[in-house]
């Protein structure tokens, strides 16, 4: 492994803080784990006495650690730093200390690596490397505080806080779990006084660096989000990245009109104000590969993966219709040790969702990872919605919303309302299926009538089409039996 650029070198911070956290704090800390949960592991911090003797939580989930006692916390490269020495390197200036490189060295022996002052860097050229190393910790400290923030104000606002619950189904204990929160920035400026007071000693630099503000020609700083909920991604017990949903208090300004919006992300040209670790690479929940878990299913929302994590289910989701091309050479490994993997999209009339539920399945495929799609019924409501969109105004093909205002030129103004309505009504997600009342077990019975892309394909042949059109449609099943072996063809 050749660490010739700066981004090798955050690639190698990245393996070696994907050594599993739970395994990491059992053999440093043994007998001083005291109780263990699956998401939990409760333990008699070293470094300071106390009376309940669980005061430092190692969270499975989240692959970090909080000492409620020392007040200090991190990843698992900080859980050994901690473990080994009492102290803890965050996003401060200066060089890295001993006991980082220490800590360092000893996942790079768990993650098969060597030292990183073994790859034939220069002094100047790792001491770069490091600085950037403190200056991705910054930026991730920014938006963990950003997210207690909000959570706070979440929680203070009963009616943004009721509208959630009632829209998504979800509990307290996920919103207070993942720090979802709601972006009620105080007015004007008051967010930015309070993440650069004394306490928290952010420079204005750290929170532009961090995408979630942006830099304003007076030298001031305007927070990203306005009256959004906001879901923050959970990676190695920090927040690294965010998504705000639009809810009935959102301003009505023309940039605030889609339905979510993702941080922006570092840009050479147009945002080199933001750090480069803000890069909208991580999926969310992908914290939950490093346990290695026996099945997994790719979704498409945050909700929906929020909502099969409340159920039990290890989930992931690109919180788009498929996984950026980017990001299959970090995944695939980890996809590699899961037993299967399960696709389950939107079921909508675009088909936006099962069109990239086929092309995730085609790409696990090629890797043999054995994947198979499940598809989330419709219920009396939804199939009466769509029953409508053909007879009333002729939609029985695959339409999206940017399509409908022109497939329904002519109409009056209130008919393409009502499309529209009608069009949202005849969809259903996986967090819909949850709130409607659906269990764990109904979902697992879904899971086992779940499909393989070759099983699928073959049974959604339509029958009245062309010879030419059911070659077509053949075209990408017999590029998916290429893969089989001769025994599974037969």
């Amino acid at each position: 492994m050749a660490f010739e650029r700066q981004d090798n070198v955050r690639e190698y911070y990245r393996r070696i803080t994907a050594v599993d956290i739970g395994m990491v704090a059992r053999e440093l800390l043994g007998a001083h784990v005291l109780h263990e949960s699956d998401r939990l592991l409760q333990c008699d911090c070293p470094n300071h006495s106390s009376q309940s003797h669980r005061s430092l939580h190692v969270m499975l989930d989240k692959q970090g650690w909080y000492c409620f006692g020392c007040g200090v916390g991190g990843d698992v490269l900080q859980l050994v730093e901690f473990i080994q020495s009492g102290q803890v390197t965050r996003g401060q200036s200066g060089p890295m200390p001993e006991s980082h490189q220490h800590a360092r060295d000893f996942l790079a022996a768990k993650a098969g690596l060597p030292s990183l002052a073994k790859h034939g860097l220069s002094p100047e050229e790792l001491a770069e490397a490091e600085a950037e190393r403190l200056v991705e910790l910054r930026v991730h400290e920014v938006l963990t505080a950003l997210a207690e923030h909000y959570h706070g104000r979440l929680k203070d606002n009963h009616e943004v806080l009721e509208w959630l619950r009632s829209k998504y189904g979800l509990s307290a204990e996920t919103v207070d779990r993942l720090l979802i929160g709601y972006a009620d920035n105080d007015g004007d400026e008051g967010i930015v006084r309070k993440l650069t007071c004394k306490e928290r000693n952010f420079s204005p630099r750290d929170l532009a660096a961090s995408g979630a503000f942006r830099p304003t020609n007076q030298d001031g700083l305007d927070p990203f989000f306005d009256r959004r909920v906001v879901f923050p991604y959970w990676s190695r017990g920090r927040v690294v990245f965010m998504i705000g949903r639009k809810t009935p208090w959102t301003p009505d300004k023309p940039w605030e009109q889609g339905k979510y919006k993702k941080l922006p992300v570092h840009d050479e040209n147009t945002r080199k104000h933001i750090a480069p670790c803000i890069d909208n690479s991580h999926l969310y929940n992908e914290d939950c590969l490093l346990a290695d878990p026996e099945r997994l299913i790719i979704t498409e929302g945050v909700t929906d993966c929020i909502s099969l994590m409340e159920h039990g289910f290890p989930a992931v989701s690109p919180v788009t219709v498929r996984i950026r091309e980017a990001d299959w050479e970090r995944l695939l490994p980890r996809l590699r040790n899961v037993k299967t993997v399960y696709v389950c999209q939107d079921n909508e009339i675009s088909q936006a969702g099962l069109n990239g539920a086929l092309k995730t399945a085609a790409v696990l495929s090629e890797h043999r990872i054995q994947t198979r799609l499940a598809l989330l019924p419709l219920d009396e409501r939804r199939e009466n919605a769509r029953r409508e969109l053909r007879e009333r105004f002729g939609l029985d093909a695959a339409v999206g919303a940017r399509e409908l205002t022109k497939r329904l030129d002519g109409r009056t103004p209130d008919e393409i309302r009502e499309a529209e309505r009608l069009l949202s009504e005849a969809k259903i997600d996986v967090n819909d299926y949850f709130v409607a009342g659906h269990s764990a077990q109904d979902f697992e019975e879904l899971l086992a009538k779940a499909e393989t892309p070759l099983e699928f394909g073959i049974s959604h042949l339509p029958i009245d089409v062309s010879e030419e059109e059911r070659n077509r449609l053949l075209e990408p099943i017999l590029r998916e039996a290429a893969y089989l072996t001769p025994l599974e063809q037969n």
